[in-house]
């Protein structure tokens, strides 16, 4: 079993002292040395503030706080959960995705997601109901401009005649490509295009609204997973499909425990990777926290 951390950017705004560069390289470094596999950044570029006064988050750049990630460490893993895709034009996303890719060895793991925050998408100038085509253009955008030889691409949002991207990503054809969100579609983006899935916690309420299925507990990944295979089986794909499941947050040594309890449950329906918010408002506490999930998580899981 595999875990990837994220740094702990919880609120709004998160405390200064996690955004000075050393100290976010400190972290990463500890991480890498704890025997996490990745790190995580997700971003937020404009989100609104009401959003931000009930309960949500600020974020870097993922690619830039990524970069920096990489500078500092060997061999931990560079992960996207999530680059939202259509916010983003799809060659400025593959340039960032090689461009990181090549600079850290080969070390890009790109969690993709289609987005839900409407605001968001308008303070972006990016139509929130054409989200699902924008997304799947930009894969197909994506994957010819990793190749690094000249192409064409004519869409709802491209127009490209004989352009070259360059340079190509250090994995070949691309890095390992996964999706997150709970929805049929997203299903079979996972069984055509991916190396894995990003199922994402999902509560009744926020259900009704997202129009997405519930993911609460190890149940309801069970029963999505049931589908995901059917889908996988129907389109005859018979390439092992990675899954990363989300863990509650866990401040302390009872959290740790429920963590092992359910790496154990998620591990026994095939899931491959354990996604940790990391803890902390500060350098200190969050390295703390990697030390302490050592102790009790990551050295009993055999990772």
């Amino acid at each position: 079993m595999k875990v990837a951390y994220g740094f702990p950017f919880h609120e709004a705004p998160p405390s200064p002292d996690l955004l000075v560069g050393q100290n976010l390289c400190d972290l990463a470094i500890l991480a890498e040395e704890a025997g996490f596999h990745a790190a995580w950044l997700t971003e937020h570029p404009a989100p609104a503030q009401a959003w931000r006064e009930q309960g949500g988050h600020d974020a870097l750049d993922p690619f830039v706080g990524l970069a920096l990630v990489a500078a500092a460490t060997t061999t931990l893993r560079l992960l996207t959960y999530l680059a939202v895709v259509p916010y983003r034009n799809p060659f400025l996303l593959a340039k960032s995705v090689a461009s990181l890719d090549v600079l850290s060895g080969g070390r890009v793991e790109l969690g993709m997601g289609a987005g839900y925050m409407k605001t968001e998408f308008r303070a972006l100038g990016v139509d929130f109901d054409q989200r699902n085509l924008l997304f799947d253009e930009a894969l197909e955008v994506m994957k010819l401009a990793w190749t690094a030889e000249p192409m064409s691409y004519e869409g709802t949002g491209v127009s490209a005649r004989n352009v070259t991207a360059f340079p190509a990503p250090a994995q070949s054809p691309h890095p390992g490509l996964w999706f997150g969100g709970n929805s049929r579609l997203t299903m079979r983006r996972v069984v055509e295009h991916g190396r894995g899935w990003m199922p994402l916690v999902n509560t009744k309420e926020s259900a009704k609204h997202l129009r997405s299925p519930v993911m609460e507990s190890i149940d309801d990944l069970a029963r999505l997973l049931e589908q995901l295979h059917e889908y996988a089986q129907q389109a005859g794909r018979t390439e092992p499909i990675e899954v990363m499941y989300w863990l509650p947050r866990a401040a302390d040594k009872e959290g740790m425990k429920a963590h092992l309890e359910l790496a154990e449950a998620a591990a026994g329906l095939g899931v491959t990777w354990l996604v940790v918010n990391g803890e902390g408002k500060t350098a200190q506490e969050a390295k703390t926290f990697i030390a302490q999930y050592h102790d009790h998580v990551i050295q009993h899981l055999g990772t």
